[in-house]
Parts: C-alpha cells; structure tokens; sequence
C-alpha cells in the first residue's frame, strides 16, 4: 500500500462509516474480551509458592540458619562446609534477602484478576528484578516487557553505531553538494541563481550544524535555530513558521558531541522540506520545486546521488512503517523524473516563460502521480479558510533531503485531530491525541476503547459537581466524539497488517520489511486472545496489562527513532528459580524471532555498504551474531510458551533454561557473572542488562489557538523504572517485571530529554486506566496480615544490588 492509497484506503473507510458514530457504537463494534473469570477471588493462601513470596526475609533467615545448625549437629561440621563450597543445588544453602510481601491493596487485586503490578516494588532495571528472584530462589515469570527492553536496548546501541558510520557519509554528501552548487552559482542566470543561493544556505547551515560550526552569513536563521522555539524566517526566499525546538538533541542523541551534531543536522535536512504543490502561493511552490531540481542536479553533478540513496535505504531498513519510506518526495524520485530525460539541465538553461512552462509541467506530472503526498502534518500550518466546515485542510505536496518517515502512530496523530477530525460533518476541536488512540487504532487492544470511550463522554467537573474529580480529565482531547475517524483508521489499519488470525505461529518470511513494521506487528500479537486457557490471561485487567507494554513499547520505538519517525502537529547466592512461567503469547515470541532475524540481515548490508575496514565497521558487522542469538533465545522461549499452553511438561534442557535467565546456577552465589541468557540480548555488553533506562520521547505537537482557547502543548510518552508484578496462573504464583509506562503534556516549545524526564520522574503520574486495574498505587498501606506491627511492613529497597 502506497502513501496516496493509505490516505485513499482512510477517506473510503470513512466514507462507509459516515461521521455519526459515537462512543457507543465503538464500544458495541469492538467489545472487550469475554472473561473467563468467575466472580470469586484465587485463595492466595492455597497456591503453590504463595508462602515463598509472603515470606518475612529476616524470618527467613534465622529458620535457615537453625534447620543448618540442626544438619551439622546430625551430620557434622564437614558436611556444612562442602555443602557450602558445592557448586549444586540444595535447600539447606538459601538465604532469603529481598521482601516481596504483598500489602493488601496489592493483596486484594491480585486475588481478584490474577495479576497485580506493585509500584512500590521498583528497580532500576529489569536484570536487578530478575536477579533478586534468582538470588531469593523464587518462581520467575518471564515477560514480553523484559525482552522488549532488550530488543530496545540492543536495536538503539545498534542504531548509535550505525549513525556514527553514517556521519562521515553525510558530511561527505552536503560538503560536495555544497561545492558544486557554488560552482553553478557563479554562472547561472539571475532568477536560477536566487534558487541557487537558497540551495546553497540551506547545505551551509545543515554542514555546519553537522560539523558543530557557525556560518559567518545567515545570522538571523542561526540565532532562530539555536533559540529552540517556534519562530518565523525566510526560507527559499519566503516566510515560513518553523518550530525550532525540534533541534534539541533527546534520545541517545545527548551522549556525545558527534550525535547531537548528527542529530541537528539529520533534523535539517528531514524536516525543512521544499513545498513544490499546493501551497498558498503558486509562485511560492514553483520557486521551491526549481529549489529541488537545482539540489538534484547538483547531487547529480557532485557524484552523490548514489550516496544520498545508499543512506536513505539503510534509513529506511529500519524505519519505514508499511514500507513507505518518507512522507515526502525523496531526491531518487525525483532525480528519476528530471535527470534521465535532461529535465533538470533543460529548466536551469531556459529563460523565463520557458522554465516555467517546463517546472507546470514538472509539476503536475509529480501531483498527477501522487509522489510527495504528504500523510502526515509535519509542521504548523494554517487552516485553508476555503476549505469548509466538512472537508480537512490539505497538506502541500513535499520534497526533502532525507525526509522523515511515514510512521502509522503519526498518521493516527494527524487523522484524531482538528481540522482532520469530522463528526456529523463538522470538525470538533479536539487538539491533543492520546497513547491510548495508538493502542487501539494501531495494536487492535479493544480494551482501549472502552477508556477513549470513558474520555469521549467525560467532562470538565463544574465547581458544584461532586460527582466528577476532573483529575484525568484533559481539555481539549476528552469530552470530545471522534468515533468515526477512529474507527475508520483502525479498519484501515487492520486491512494493512491483515493479521487477525493468529491461533498458529507464522512461518512467512519477513522479506524487506522494517524494523519498525515488524516491532508494531509483534506488538499487535499481544491484543489476541491467548492460547493458553488459564482464566488470568482472559480478563479486561490483563488486556490493560498488556496496553501498558504496548504503549512503553512504543515509546521505547518512538524514542529510539525520534530522529526518522515524522512527527505530527496540529495547525498551527547458589541461587535458582524453582519454577518458571514466560508469557503465553507463542505468536509474539514467534515474530520478535523473526524481527532479530531481519536485524541480523540488516546488519550484513550495513556493514558491506559502509565498509568493514574500522574498529566501528567491526562493531556494525558483530551485529550479525548478537541479533543472531536474540533470534535463537525467542525460539527458545516459543517452543516454551507453546508447551506451557499445552500443560505439557517442559525437557531437561528447557527446565534449566528457565533457571538461567539472570545466572547459569552452575557456576554459584557472589558477584554478579550476567552469564544467563537475558543479559546476553544486550547488544553493547550483558552488563548492560543492569544500567537504569528511563526515557521519553515527545510524539505529538499542539500549536497555540486563540480560536480554541488552547495554550498549546507537546505530548510526551514516558518509560521510567520496572515494577514487580505478581501472576496467578492455574493456582501457581509468580513474579517477574513489567514497565511503567506515562503520558504527560508540556508547554508548547519545551521537549524534554531522557535527563530532564528522569528529573521530574517523581512527580509525574500513572495513567488512571492502568491504576484502575492491576496497577497498585506506591502507598505502603497495611499489610495483609493485619496483626504485624510497624517495623514488619514489607521493606523494598530501591537501590541496585548488581555488580
């Protein structure tokens, strides 16, 4: 599916729809899943492990140490001391050091849906997690969130050192653009050479910004830029609104001086784009489309074009959502229509009425074929006042660079807010999309529409309401109806990954597909139904569970490619695990197997197309091994999720998998050795699996309206640290950890880093979806056992005990 048949595929679908359904037919098409569950709570103190986990450790501990004293008094001293240097297994070398006692809160929801998460019960990783139920020889539950964390982890160090190799290759493509533009400047005619000039300003500043220097002659654009706010400037030589504050570096892109600078320059070059069609000024648009064809044929001259397209394929490698590459006409397509027919050296010679018959012509040849159609409002733009209350504002036609990608999350973004929203043929001014729109449009989570639901029929609590608090309430986005157009996407959306039957792993190959395709259709495998018939995984609660790793998924997605991915805006001890459990999703397991496949390929062509002969070429090719072994470990994990499913019983080798996720026990208690398989996901050192991740990512841009009365404001998607949840499956309790995942908005023009959002951790809130389901609030509230005094509450410390 092309760019202009997914804009095409939306207004059929919405078309069948009509603009009159409400937050009741959403709920009616798209039902929660059935529970299974009966109304009677689990009977915590009849599962097996239960008393494991509600284990006092400082109890714990000195019955240890008696059943020990009473071993050597019948067997002898000896016996202890071998028993203690033995690299095996035995009851008698336990030593309890970790609380993971339950308060009653926690308690109660636990035995009510079979699942609670504790955020009390926080860790700086999910390794640290991993690791206490290792050492205190506790049942582990591995989760998709864990694994996701690693894939992140792995595809962002990954992407670094990719970036670093792609650098010298940029600054390479602009410097000898750069030159050759000059070298025309200087004997090209009057009206070619102001199109010349803005070609060439627009090289210097992405080369300086690349190369961490300031150009002597654009003073005012570089004050403009490194304000970092929405400002107005000249840009091929006419006034445009850009938004400024995009060129702060976030993501990984703070770790060195050599990545901001590649991240201001990639900024650059893919979101100042040159609109060729459909802009407010004819003249304006014919200006920017010769622009484009001077740029061409200077990348043309210069020799890199193959470059520019050996770069812009391997970006696309891993960030191009339906295989659509960027939201904008790229140069290869553009050079294919104007370079092999002479085109391009036909309108820089021709005079006058001349050059602009042939850039008409150009032009309506580009319109005509649907090449730069943009999907996706990725800048502030003013609503067309000719438009109509029924019909949305169009994007003009865009050529860039290297233009940032088409990314389904976006396209959502743009499609659920004014002026793109239509019910009952007007256009509600709802300005601030959610997560929770992605969820459902784009990951099939019928959960999520029982919350947009919930939103679109609240309301701002009135000073003499008591029944309505007004703490989740959020101008502007709920007590708002968009049904129709949400509904239209994700219909759109399903046509498109058809992937609705997924009783069966697949075995079709993944072909060319990105990384970011293959990320969002795993993450769809987790809004079907399990195959495992055990009732905690057929709740609503555990589809909310399953919604929050969806969305900090997705950040982590969105985070890592923050860069590519086009953003939308509005207008304007001997330790083991006795028993495990892995998440009974086999489909899942299945296509992150097949994702590190992909990677593994991806890693190949990067390192033949970049070259192989530095220390960082080398880097780039071990991709091939580690994403090699991910892909190897989740067809492990498969094979155990489909027995499990079964009830059927795990082999040898498989068993003491499930022992090693954090340490091969083999090996004993002490420092920590990261030997077991999950610190080996990790691309840049298992040591890795330790260091703390919390990170944001900023997905969405709502500009200021006086009409609307809205401030403006920037959503922000956030992951902070892992929490311990705790299952209930067919009467055997397990722990294991899961993200915490958060939405938050800012003023408009302040994007925050992964630092500034660590800064402000603390004081920003869990979603109330999450926390009215299986999420328990950090409270240290009574403890189940009423009678325990106050220094026997249950004690989680914070700290890390890796090393």
């Amino acid at each position: 599916m092309g760019g202009g048949d997914v804009g095409s595929a939306f207004d059929a679908a919405l078309a069948r729809t009509g603009t009159s359904l409400t937050s009741r037919d959403l709920v009616a098409m798209y039902p929660s899943q059935p529970s299974l569950v009966d109304n009677s709570p689990i009977d915590l103190e009849r599962c097996k492990s239960f008393d494991l986990f509600n284990a006092d450790p400082a109890k714990a501990r000195d019955e240890m140490e008696k059943k020990r004293e009473d071993a050597q008094k019948l067997h002898g001293a000896e016996f202890i001391r071998q028993l203690k240097r033995s690299k095996h297994h035995h009851p008698l070398k336990k030593n309890r050091q970790f609380d993971f006692r339950l308060t009653q809160e926690e308690r109660s929801t636990l035995a009510a849906t079979g699942v609670v998460a504790s955020q009390r019960m926080q860790a700086e990783s999910f390794a640290e997690i991993y690791y206490r139920l290792y050492t205190d020889d506790l049942p582990v539950y591995v989760t998709t969130d864990s694994i996701l964390h690693a894939w992140h982890r792995s595809f962002d160090a990954f992407l670094v050192e990719l970036e670093l190799f792609l650098s010298p290759l940029l600054d390479k493509i602009v410097s000898s653009t750069l030159y050759q533009c000059k070298t025309l400047l200087s004997k090209a005619d009057p009206h070619v050479a102001i199109a010349m000039k803005d070609v060439d300003n627009f090289l210097t500043v992405g080369l300086s910004l690349l190369r961490g220097e300031t150009p002597s002659n654009l003073t005012s654009l570089w004050t403009a830029l490194g304000a970092e706010k929405t400002a107005d400037v000249e840009m091929f030589s006419s006034k445009r609104t850009i938004d400024f504050s995009l060129f702060k570096p976030r993501g990984h892109y703070t770790k060195s001086e050599a990545l901001k600078n590649y991240f201001r320059a990639m900024m650059w070059l893919g979101t100042i784009d040159f609109r060729i069609a459909g802009g407010e000024n004819q003249q304006d648009d014919l200006h920017q489309l010769l622009c484009a064809v001077v740029l061409v044929q200077c990348l043309q001259e210069s020799d890199s074009l193959s470059d520019i397209e050996r770069a812009d394929s391997l970006i696309s490698c891993l960030v191009a959502d339906g295989n659509l590459g960027a939201d904008s006409l790229s140069a290869h397509e553009l050079a294919k229509l104007v370079i092999p027919t002479n085109i391009a050296s036909s309108i820089l010679s021709k005079l006058g009425p001349d050059r602009e018959t042939l850039l008409l012509d150009l032009q309506q040849q580009i319109v005509q074929k649907g090449l730069g159609t943009q999907l996706i409002t990725g800048h502030p733009l003013v609503e067309d006042a000719t438009a109509g209350t029924t019909t949305p504002t169009t994007r003009p036609t865009s050529f860039a660079l290297l233009g940032q990608r088409f990314v389904w999350s976006s396209f959502i973004f743009t499609r659920l807010v004014y002026d793109q929203v239509l019910q009952d043929d007007t256009k509600p001014a709802r300005r601030i999309p959610s997560a929770v729109d992605v969820a459902f449009a784009l990951f099939g989570n019928n959960e999520a529409a029982t919350e947009i639901a919930r939103r679109m029929e609240d309301h701002a609590p009135e000073p003499d309401d008591t029944n309505c608090d007004g703490k989740e309430f959020v101008p502007h986005r709920d007590g708002i109806q968009f049904a129709s157009n949400l509904i239209a996407l994700r219909q759109v959306i399903d046509e498109e990954f058809n992937d609705d039957d997924d009783s069966k792993p697949r075995t079709t190959a993944t072909g060319n597909s990105s990384i970011s395709s293959l990320w969002l259709q795993a993450l769809r495998a987790l809004s079907r139904p399990s195959p495992n018939s055990a009732s905690t995984f057929h709740t609503s609660t555990w589809q909310r569970r399953q919604m929050n790793t969806q969305i900090a998924s997705f950040t982590q997605l969105r985070h890592d490619t923050v860069l590519y991915a086009k953003q939308s805006y509005m207008r304007r001890m001997l330790c083991e695990y006795p028993y495990g459990m892995v998440d009974p999703y086999p489909v899942f397991w299945n296509l992150i197997g097949k994702m590190a496949m992909r990677m593994k390929d991806i890693a190949t062509q990067a390192s033949n197309s970049l070259g192989d002969s530095s220390s960082r070429g080398y880097s780039i090719a071990k991709g091939y091994q580690v994403f090699k072994t991910f892909a190897s470990t989740m067809e492990t994990i498969e094979e155990i999720a489909l027995l499990q499913t079964s009830n059927e019983e795990l082999s040898y080798e498989q068993v003491r998998f499930m022992k090693s996720v954090m340490e091969k026990s083999s090996f004993g208690s002490g420092e920590t050795k990261y030997n077991g398989w999950y610190p080996q996901l990790f691309y840049g050192s298992p040591k890795d699996a330790g260091n703390r991740d919390v990170l944001v990512v900023d997905v969405h841009t709502d500009i200021p309206s006086v009409e609307h009365g809205d401030p403006g404001s920037i959503l922000h998607l956030g992951v902070g640290d892992p929490i311990v949840a705790f299952f209930v499956v067919n009467e055997v309790m397990y722990a294991g950890p899961v993200f915490t995942s958060y939405e938050f908005l800012t003023p408009v023009d302040k994007r925050l880093s992964d630092e500034d959002f660590q800064a402000e951790l603390s004081t920003v809130r869990a979603s109330g979806w999450a926390q009215r389901s299986y999420l328990c609030n950090s409270n240290n509230d009574n403890v189940a056992e009423t009678e325990i005094s106050v220094q026997d509450l249950p004690h989680w410390e914070r700290k890390s005990f890796l090393y």
